[in-house]
């Protein structure tokens, strides 16, 4: 085989594990959203808590349960008003001096921002939306990006009775759920919008003309390095 053909086989080999790849990369995640933020106040009219929906839609093939998460926002202003107070006590203690500073922002405040989810039982291909409240006066920052650290969960294929138990966030769970922000269109929809069989079929059709697409180029390739082949067979004679 010449180099050449080599090389375009090579390209097109790179090709199809792009499409497999890509279609893997679609399927095995769950999304999930954060919305209709709502401040609680209390008797005074301070805020005091935030009621959220959190919208989860399991877009593998395994049924997902016992899944616990810890979502963790971090406020960069408090954080950096807490780092610069323990800056500003270190720098008394090491000049000898009695640390005068009038505020202990960590004593009242935290900069991380908690709030754990227990997800119901969520089949493949399934949505579900749960109702939970954060305590805490900054709502404006939980439409914001966050930490999420699974605490548990667990799986079962749909091909057969065997659960694969996925017990930390070390495990086959790490990278599971992938948080759709307000930035993206997806956003703004359903994730799903039809039904289980009709999103099923558009999704087998889709890939189905991708492969056919790749194979016929495939084909085509092959026929015009067989013809290559043929003239230079025929001019080196």
């Amino acid at each position: 085989m010449t180099k050449l053909n080599k090389m375009l086989l090579c390209s097109l080999g790179m090709g199809f594990a792009f499409w497999a790849g890509a279609a893997r990369a679609a399927e095995d995640t769950v999304l999930f959203k954060i919305h209709d933020v709502v401040p609680v106040k209390n008797a005074d009219g301070n805020v005091v808590a935030c009621d959220i929906g959190a919208t989860f839609y399991n877009r593998t093939a395994n049924e997902i349960k016992n899944a616990s998460l810890n979502l963790v926002w971090t406020d960069e202003v408090i954080g950096e008003t807490i780092n610069q107070e323990e800056r500003d006590a270190k720098e008394a203690r090491r000049a000898n001096r009695k640390n005068t500073a009038r505020y202990n922002t960590s004593s009242y405040t935290s900069k991380d921002i908690v709030l754990k989810l227990r997800l119901p039982p969520l089949k493949s291909y399934q949505q579900v939306t749960l109702k939970s409240k954060v305590g805490t006066d900054r709502c404006f920052l939980l439409l914001n990006d966050m930490e999420v650290d699974i605490l548990s969960c667990g799986a079962s294929g749909s091909g057969d009775d065997k659960k694969l138990k996925l017990p930390t966030a070390q495990s086959s769970c790490e990278g599971l759920f992938t948080y759709i922000s307000p930035a993206s269109p997806e956003y703004y929809n359903d994730f799903q919008a039809i039904s289980v069989a009709e999103q099923n079929a558009q999704e087998n059709t889709v890939l189905q003309t991708k492969k056919d697409a790749l194979d016929t180029a495939y084909q085509d390739a092959l026929k015009q390095i067989d013809t290559l082949n043929k003239t230079l067979d025929g001019s080196s004679e």
